[in-house]
């Protein structure tokens, strides 16, 4: 019970106010119906007596006895249309703040975060707990309050007319359906976890298949692919099965009980009435009860296994939430920069990727001063990469330390980074949506003639003119109707609407021919003259641009120098040099 208040307190911390209006709505409603619906035997019982009683003298009594019946069978169909309403418009209204706070809580996470999740666990993560909370105010008000209601005013009917063993019966039926439910409730709860776990993973390679089908096209792999996801299908199947096997028996056991209990009571109310010890009113008064809290005493028993289940996953969701502390604000100026200090400082820097089983960088040590432009280049798997990951923070580095301008970047909160450093790489990440948002994601106060201005930087003004809607043209999902040099370039223009401190381009013209690569670093270079530049690379082009070069290998700095200094000294970067003079 602890756990259920503490959980409802959270509940209600995370709700808006007019959300906490709409939820006392609701149980006004739901305690209305409960009531109404828990009277309409009483006048049943009472009207068919009085149309069995001898004297009919006083048809406006009759009428009085219809008219409450009718009214007290139609308040809870009226009630529940109006409870349903605000139960739908309070989970459209909770989903804002529980997606506002799911967002707040990925964009803090690392990248190794999302190395075992894609994106069809984490939709599902977050569906889930919108169906959980719907549950959750559900059953506190007609799983929860309206049988508890109806129940009472039963016993209390009943005991007063004197039927004390059919109060007494209910009663026990109650207590017996109750603790038959919380008995297999338990290992339900444990089992529906693992059926939630075996969903995601199902929901997950479903939507990792379709994002990759066109794979599976070009080799010719279907069926491979399908086997994939028949074999997730069959394991959910037999996680399912366990799930329905335990819920049957208790539904067996629960029917048992109605049965037994209901079932003599029933007879027994039945042979009172021919022995006389009954009146007709009376019998209707049981038999209508009989029916009428059949249904919510199942709710009430159901209730336990199915807001264990909700509250527990939800309130994992809502420990995530609250381990993301504040939300994340609008963007807020940048502090001052330190201009003695350098602008990146690697101190024998050490990283390991989660479940590796060696180092992707080691020892790393280097120095860049504010406003100098470097390459960093170096064969395939170097730690080039990985270094600019550690240096945004996607990575942390279990030994050494990394500064900006003096400061330590963990120090450094996660939305003051990326506003100090700005960073472009060879993977583009676009939106199933128009260009002008792809843009102004970057930048959402940036006017149309900054996007325009950022795209003729970038080199794109060509595609802007042959788009039909132009800013407002639909990319396509993960912007399918663009090729891959033009996905660079956006993402560049991305770039040049920010106004970073240091700029960080990760390959990210590794897809663009040698002209246009050359005309946008030339933009880069000027729109950012007074930025630290540090460049990954592979092109020798690139690298004649800078103040000096970095090489990597095997996960350490290899050397370190000019790019004059290095074609002389470093066989690596003179081959490089050379083979672009070929």
């Amino acid at each position: 019970m602890k756990r259920w208040i503490g959980i409802y307190s959270e509940i209600g911390h995370h709700l808006q106010r007019q959300e906490r209006y709409f939820v006392v709505a609701i149980l006004f409603c739901t305690l209305g119906a409960a009531a109404s619906m828990a009277m309409s035997p009483v006048f049943l019982g009472r009207l068919a007596d009085s149309l069995l009683a001898a004297d009919r003298r006083m048809p406006a009594y009759i009428i009085y006895l219809a008219a409450s019946y009718l009214i007290t069978i139609a308040m809870p169909k009226l009630l529940g249309t109006v409870d349903l309403y605000l139960q739908s418009m309070l989970r459209l209204r909770a989903n804002r703040s529980l997606l506002a706070g799911y967002f707040n809580y990925l964009c803090r996470q690392p990248e190794s975060f999302f190395v075992n999740k894609n994106s069809g666990e984490l939709t599902q993560e977050i569906t889930q707990a919108s169906n959980d909370l719907y549950l959750i105010v559900r059953n506190l008000t007609t799983a929860l309050i309206s049988p508890i209601v109806q129940v009472s005013i039963a016993v209390v009917v009943l005991a007063s007319n004197h039927d004390l063993l059919v109060a007494g019966t209910i009663a026990i039926y109650v207590a017996l359906f109750v603790t038959n439910n919380v008995i297999h409730g338990r290992r339900l709860v444990e089992l529906k976890f693992r059926c939630m776990d075996a969903g995601r993973k199902s929901y997950g390679t479903l939507t990792d298949s379709i994002t990759n089908i066109q794979v599976a096209r070009q080799f010719n792999g279907y069926r491979f692919l399908l086997s994939r996801y028949q074999r997730v299908l069959d394991e959910d199947r037999h996680t399912q099965g366990d799930y329905w096997k335990i819920g049957l028996r208790m539904q067996f056991f629960n029917a048992c009980l109605f049965v037994g209990l209901f079932g003599v009571t029933f007879l027994m109310a039945l042979h009172e009435v021919v022995t006389g010890a009954r009146s007709i009113g009376n019998f209707v008064l049981v038999a209508a009860y009989t029916v009428t809290l059949l249904s919510p005493i199942e709710i009430l028993g159901n209730m336990f296994t199915e807001i264990n289940q909700s509250l527990v996953t939800f309130g994992r969701f809502l420990d995530k939430l609250s381990a993301a502390t504040a939300p994340l604000s609008p963007r807020a100026p940048k502090p001052a920069v330190k201009s003695a200090a350098p602008a990146i400082e690697f101190e024998r820097v050490c990283v390991t990727y989660p479940g590796a089983n060696r180092q992707a960088l080691t020892d790393v040590g280097f120095t860049v001063d504010a406003g100098k432009r470097v390459a960093i280049t170096g064969p395939s798997g170097a730690g080039k990469s990985s270094l600019v990951k550690v240096l945004t923070r996607q990575l942390v580095a279990e030994e050494g330390a990394i500064r900006i301008f003096g400061e330590d970047i963990l120090c450094i909160d996660a939305q003051t980074l990326s506003e100090r450093i700005g960073c472009v790489s060879q993977d583009v990440l676009l939106f199933k949506d128009t260009l002008r948002f792809n843009l102004q994601i970057s930048r959402p106060d940036a006017s149309d003639a900054d996007m325009v201005t950022a795209l003729e930087c970038a080199g794109l003004t060509d595609l802007l003119v042959d788009l039909p809607a132009g800013l407002d043209t639909m990319l396509g999902d993960r912007g399918a109707t663009l090729s891959g040099g033009q996905r660079q370039r956006l993402a560049l223009a991305r770039l040049f609407l920010r106004a970073p401190d240091i700029v960080l381009v990760d390959e990210g013209t590794s897809s663009l021919d040698l002209v246009t690569e050359q005309y946008v670093l030339d933009k880069v270079f000027e729109v950012f003259s007074d930025k630290t530049i540090v460049m990954i690379t592979h092109r020798p082009s690139a690298m004649t641009k800078v103040d000096a070069v970095i090489i990597m290998s095997d996960g350490r700095i290899d050397d370190h120098a000019e790019p004059d200094v290095l074609r002389s000294r470093n066989t690596f970067f003179a081959r490089v040099v050379e083979s672009s003079l070929r």
